[in-house]
């Protein structure tokens, strides 16, 4: 019949009630305890490990000696491999390990000492930008994920990261290829070489909502400006919405980006443009959706937030603006002048 739990609780119980326990020197009882019971003319022992209801043996013996020196061997052999788990450990633990390959000392840091000298680095190169650095082990390696909000972009997190992975894998032959790191000589005077525990680093990048994934090629450790923003968010829309027509311009402090995109690329970039303290126009001519700022320091009037017109509503307005322009007979019209009046309705 199978034990219950209960049924094992009580096992244990009886033999902490009803039993002698043997203890041996160096071996904690949260480690493993045994214990030998007598019964008439018979022996038994019984050792649990850790805080395990269900013995991990339980024997009978043909005396007191014979069950008592089974309990001291299994209990001795317990606290060795606790000993090596514990030494393990404290060597993951440890930031790195060093050892003699005949005159060079190898340095080998740990995949927690790795992560440490990632997370300093990232603090030197990019001071005030808040990272999250943490370390993994598993089956086939180890592994170092870096998140972080806005700042820098992945590029540049990147190239401090880099001289701190272990390798690298080549895809061509499915193998990982450990880098082995130059001999140095150190300060004072002896050949020395390091070697890093991390055979995985990635990096994950969040934006803020005054921000967005589209401005990624862009460091935010400092504001950018708005020229920088509508070239990056430009160069982002052609690499993911290829089939889509975009451009962007900039105008007497006004910047514009246009697009035929229908997945709300520019509206997105509307609000963060608008969390920033911008304030911007929404406007639709046929597929084409048209976004436009200006400059916090322009000396014009801001545009107004609008919501979007209907091609039909803007044709007409522009047609009714370029027939009264056409019909003043007070002055002739050039070409230049039609255009600059033209780009002025479009606005």
């Amino acid at each position: 019949m199978k034990a219950t739990s209960q049924g094992l609780a009580q096992l244990r119980k009886y033999f902490t009630d009803n039993a002698r326990q043997v203890q041996v020197e160096g071996v904690a009882d949260a480690v493993a305890v045994g214990y030998v019971r007598h019964y008439g003319n018979q022996f038994s022992y019984a050792v649990f490990y850790g805080k395990q209801a269900k013995p991990a043996k339980h024997y009978s013996a043909k005396d007191e000696a014979q069950a008592e020196q089974r309990i001291i061997e299994l209990l001795t052999q317990a606290g060795k491999v606790a000993a090596l788990k514990a030494e393990d450990r404290k060597k993951s633990r440890a930031p790195f390990h060093d050892r003699q390959e005949g005159e060079v000392t190898c340095r080998s840091y740990t995949v927690t000492g790795t992560a440490q000298l990632i997370r300093e680095a990232l603090k030197a190169a990019f001071p005030g930008v808040k990272f999250s650095v943490t370390s993994d082990s598993f089956a086939n390696g180890t592994s170092v994920s870096i998140a972080y909000t806005d700042g820098p972009s992945r590029r540049q997190v990147e190239q401090v990261y880099a001289p701190l992975e272990s390798g690298q894998y080549n895809s061509q032959e499915e193998i990982y290829e450990y880098s082995r790191e130059a001999t140095t000589i150190d300060s004072t005077g002896k050949l020395f070489r390091m070697s890093y525990g991390a055979k995985y680093i990635s990096e994950s990048r969040s934006y803020s909502p005054a921000y967005g994934f589209f401005l990624n090629s862009l460091n935010l450790c400092q504001a950018p400006t708005l020229a920088e923003q509508f070239a990056a968010f430009e160069s982002w829309h052609r690499a993911q919405r290829y089939e889509m027509q975009t451009s962007w311009g900039e105008n007497a402090d006004t910047y514009t980006v246009s697009s035929t995109s229908s997945h709300g690329d520019l509206e997105r970039f509307a609000e963060a443009l608008t969390v920033q303290g911008y304030t911007v126009r929404l406007t639709k001519v046929g597929d084409e959706l048209t976004l436009s700022t200006r400059s916090a320091g322009s000396t014009q009037a801001a545009p107004v937030v609008e919501p979007v017109a209907t091609s039909d509503e803007t044709d007409r307005e522009y047609y009714a603006a370029e027939m009264q322009w056409l019909a003043d007979p007070s002055q002739d019209r050039t070409d230049h002048e039609f255009e600059a009046a033209e780009r002025s309705w479009l606005a």
